[in-house]
């Protein structure tokens, strides 16, 4: 006990505040790709994608002393992504690529089949997901393995490649919205 409170002391913050800390990480850490899959539904560009997600990180780590300990963890990152997205929304309306305010809330309501609460629609998205991936190429296949499975950065993706980062980001995006299509009509598929 006496190291801890030691090194504690020696970092200048008090054990509770590395406790929060450690808390903060475990949680983000748990959900990030879902936040993250949330963030790439709501804009188009992966780059995009991957500053609204950092703001959001930044957002949440500012604001976690105001997160409620025992309560959805994910709920609340999700509604803080929900409003970096429409932060970068007012930033970028010069972009014929932004989604209206309306369609933005349509996306984030409208994510899974009619009826079905967050986990069931989750698990249907899923699904459906595995079987749109039974038809992608092997080679397209890997590449989203490789760039998914956070082993490696896209730019080391794409430097093992011999291709450059934003050709492998927009190979991905095309097999992004590729998979997008393919869920929806598996998703519509089911409701009828």
């Amino acid at each position: 006990m006496a190291g801890g409170r030691q090194k504690a002391e020696q970092t200048g913050r008090p054990a509770a505040s590395n406790r929060a800390n450690a808390s903060f990480v475990r949680l983000l850490t748990q959900h990030e790709r879902r936040i993250y899959g949330y963030i790439l539904k709501m804009v188009v560009d992966w780059n995009d994608a991957d500053e609204i997600l950092q703001e959001t990180n930044v957002r949440l780590w500012e604001e976690f002393d105001r997160f409620e300990p025992g309560t959805d963890f994910a709920a609340w990152a999700l509604r803080v992504a929900h409003f970096e997205v429409l932060t970068w929304r007012k930033r970028r309306q010069r972009s014929r690529l932004v989604f209206s305010e309306e369609a933005i809330a349509s996306l984030a309501d409208d994510h899974a089949p009619a009826g079905a609460v967050p986990q069931e629609r989750d698990r249907a998205r899923e699904a459906a997901l595995a079987e749109c991936l039974k038809h992608v190429s092997a080679s397209n296949r890997e590449l989203i393995q490789r760039c998914y499975s956070g082993a490696q950065t896209i730019r080391e993706v794409a430097d093992g490649l011999g291709r450059s980062a934003e050709a492998i980001y927009k190979r991905l995006q095309r097999l992004r919205l590729g998979l997008h299509r393919c869920i929806e009509q598996r998703l519509l598929v089911e409701d009828a």
